[in-house]
């Protein structure tokens, strides 16, 4: 005769439905019971039926992740690679598969998220991005969806659970860093504002220029399709910058090699200080200053905290801040007499 849950529950004397937590490896149940019930399963030789388990429990044990767009750039750019990366981690540990969700336009995101939503398709969903008006935010909210935000949310703030930085903090250290090296004319490149999280991040930096009392005008900051000739524009200022942030690892590529075309060397001419820390920040020439926000640990929280409101919906309501810390490297410097101009 198979062993079931009510034969696991008399052995280890509790009751079945906390056998069904276990097995679920809910947060309500303490780890000491856990490891109690874990024991008497291992003794029996149980494999739990996940599969039963999902239809018992009208769940499906699949959540959503939502990207920003469907955009070929979006698949090759580590960020959304390692955060899934996190996600995928925890996901695995609670027995929850995973289905990207992708489109061109938000209409077409809308209607996707709802096929799979009345599909019975996922449980819940994460949503990789944060950006005003989202039509898909409001669905979810209003339908009452489990989701959770990677980034800091724009609309329902207080109702939503999100993971993220201080990115107006990090915004303001990644400043102070380069002001204490002595920079007084400090641009900032690739600056995505209709992103929550670049927009937060060009506040803190505006903050840190303004405590400083240094130069701080919008000449100095440009968005991220910044070209050839945006760059010359900067750099033929009255003032020209000693030294740029930028709003991503992945411009800072192209970034250098239109500074050396131009006849620039780093970090000597211009110190470079980016965000995310990807590998890439360590394989440019020169390897890149550059932020580690923790992204793995943002889709590893995010997943945590999807899958508990999934299995309690009564579960509060999260607002979680990873730490970010700068990672130095050569392609920032001391300002000299050499680099000073004007």
């Amino acid at each position: 005769m198979a062993v079931t849950i009510k034969d696991i529950a008399k052995r280890a004397n509790v009751a079945t439905s906390t056998v069904s937590r276990v097995i679920q490896d809910s947060p309500k149940i303490s780890e000491a019971t856990k490891a109690r019930v874990r024991k008497e399963m291992k003794a029996l030789g149980y494999e739990p039926n996940f599969s039963a388990q999902s239809l018992a429990n009208k769940m499906t044990q699949s959540i959503g992740i939502i990207m920003p767009d469907a955009d070929v750039a979006i698949f090759q750019n580590p960020f959304f690679l390692e955060s899934i990366r996190g996600i995928s981690e925890l996901a695995n540990e609670k027995n929850f598969t995973m289905a990207i969700v992708t489109a061109r336009t938000d209409e077409e995101l809308l209607d996707r998220v709802k096929m799979m939503t009345r599909a019975n398709r996922v449980d819940g969903f994460i949503i990789l991005y944060s950006k005003s008006e989202d039509p898909v935010v409001d669905y979810l909210h209003n339908e009452k969806i489990p989701y959770t935000v990677i980034g800091k949310p724009q609309q329902y703030v207080n109702e939503t659970t999100h993971v993220d930085n201080d990115n107006f903090q990090a915004g303001k250290d990644v400043t102070q860093y380069l002001i204490e090296l002595g920079h007084k004319y400090i641009a900032y490149v690739g600056a995505d504002v209709s992103r929550t999280v670049h927009k937060e991040r060009v506040r803190g930096y505006r903050e840190a220029l303004h405590d400083a009392v240094l130069y701080a005008d919008d000449s100095y900051i440009l968005d991220s399709s910044f070209t050839n000739a945006d760059l010359d524009s900067l750099f033929t200022l009255p003032t020209r910058p000693t030294a740029i942030i930028v709003g991503d690892d992945m411009y800072a590529l192209p970034l250098q090699t239109m500074l050396s075309q131009m006849g620039f060397s780093l970090p000597e001419d211009c110190s470079l200080v980016s965000f995310n820390n990807l590998r890439i920040a360590e394989m440019l020439n020169p390897p890149l200053t550059s932020v580690d926000i923790d992204i793995f640990t943002l889709g590893y929280q995010a997943a945590k905290s999807l899958i508990e409101k999934i299995l309690d919906p009564k579960e509060m309501t999260k607002h979680i801040l990873v730490p970010h810390r700068i990672v130095e490297r050569a392609s920032s410097q001391r300002k000299t007499m050499e680099n000073t101009t004007a």
